[in-house]
């Protein structure tokens, strides 16, 4: 620690060290005025160091975690008894007898349709005419070929008659169904009986026909 006479001797000293010039300026009035030099002066307070807070107190331990519960054992099922010598086994039960099928039903074989034997305009006892060629058809060079579609009934006439294709032309179309309506036949049999019986027949009309 500083002394408490420091400050009042530093006073002295600049006291004396003013006293000395002034005597020295009054002495020497043609002397060059000397440089006064003033020596600071150091003057310090003492102040006292802050006391130092106590630490925070330590936070409480965690508490310990609680212990997990350990699982019961489950409990072992108490050991089968051994078959006693006198225990009687139960019957086992019989087979299931087998279920009968019913028997399919026979079926009969449809009898076979005997073949029909289509109708016949070739034969010559019948006499049956070939359709007149149209002069105008001739000298206008009309051809073709008809077919028509007759209906050969059981006494060999024709009953219907239907263009199936027509040669392009009408008049060869007409001379040919007008020829055919005047046909017979030998009608269709089925089993030796004369049945009706639709039947395609064509008619070719050429230049060379005469």
């Amino acid at each position: 620690m500083q002394s408490k006479h420091a400050p009042l001797n530093s006073l002295l000293i600049v006291i004396g060290i003013h006293a000395g010039v002034l005597a020295a300026m009054v002495l020497s009035p043609t002397a060059p005025k000397p440089e006064v030099i003033i020596q600071p002066t150091i003057q310090g307070v003492l102040i006292a160091a802050p006391e130092e807070a106590p630490p925070p107190p330590e936070p409480p331990p965690p508490p310990p975690p609680e212990p997990k519960p350990e699982p019961k054992p489950t409990p072992k099922p108490p050991p089968k008894a051994p078959p006693s010598e006198r225990a009687v086994k139960a019957p086992e039960p019989p087979p299931p007898l087998p279920v009968e099928q019913p028997a399919e039903p026979v079926k009969e074989a449809e009898p076979t349709p005997a073949p029909v034997l289509p109708p016949n305009a070739d034969a010559s006892q019948l006499n049956n005419p070939v359709p007149a060629y149209p002069a105008l058809s001739r000298r206008l060079g009309e051809k073709g070929t008809v077919v028509l579609e007759i209906l050969v009934k059981a006494n060999g006439t024709v009953g219907e008659v239907k263009l199936k294709n027509s040669s392009g032309y009408k008049r060869l179309d007409d001379a040919a169904i007008n020829a055919i309506k005047r046909w017979k036949f030998i009608p269709a049999s089925q089993a030796g009986v004369a049945i009706d019986y639709w039947y395609e027949i064509p008619f070719e009309f050429g230049l060379r026909q005469r």
